[in-house]
């Protein structure tokens, strides 16, 4: 060995992890994304719907 230098070292495997870390953290962020815009239009149809009819005056 004389110490040569090759130019980066290119690991499979670090690639495949780093891909793996961050597909993951995209799911995650999707995921509570559609989590908070369910449970927001979830809320304001609840708001604006009444549960039963009104009772009736006659």
């Amino acid at each position: 060995m004389t110490g040569q230098h090759r130019g980066q070292h290119r690991d499979p495997v670090h690639d495949a992890l780093k891909t793996l870390v961050v597909l993951g953290h995209l799911a995650v962020i999707g995921l509570l994304g559609v989590t908070v815009h369910q449970e927001t239009s979830h809320s304001t149809t609840a708001a604006t719907t009444p549960d039963s009819d009104p009772p009736s005056t006659t």
